[in-house]
């Protein structure tokens, strides 16, 4: 019978540094073969890599341009709603003072017997009674 011999640590690492450094340099020339496809493309030229970007930047700006130019008129717009809100609250703040001020009148005529107010609404003027010496008949 024979004995088998224990192969060595380094009979068994060297096939799997052999395969890792194998693997390592067909990657690296992928990648360089990329690389120098990229470098040496001749379908399109300088030029037109050049006059490319330029011509979309400028269409670009022309866009960007109108759309400030619309935020600046929907900020116009704002200002103007703005004032117009204020001016409506004013005006509402005044009224609605004027409105306090006949209410307060109305009360007042209705407390010194003036006038009556019915249930339905209509208002009733109370004659004054006549004083000494007034011919009125």
């Amino acid at each position: 019978m024979q004995q088998k011999r224990p192969v060595s640590p380094i009979k068994r690492t060297l096939p799997a540094v052999v395969a890792a450094l194998g693997m390592t340099v067909f990657i690296g020339l992928a990648v360089l073969a990329l690389g120098l496809n990229a470098l040496f493309n001749k379908n399109i030229s300088t030029v037109q890599a050049a006059t490319l970007p330029e011509q979309s930047t400028v269409a670009d700006q022309a866009a960007n341009q109108d759309l400030q130019s619309l935020v600046s008129q929907y900020q116009e717009r704002e200002v103007q709603y703005q004032d117009q809100l204020l001016q409506a609250s004013n005006q509402i703040n005044e009224i609605s003072q004027q409105n306090q001020q006949y209410r307060q009148l109305i009360q007042a005529l209705q407390n010194a017997g003036v006038i009556q107010i019915t249930q339905d609404g209509q208002v009733l003027l109370s004659r004054p009674a006549p004083r000494f010496g007034d011919d009125n008949d």
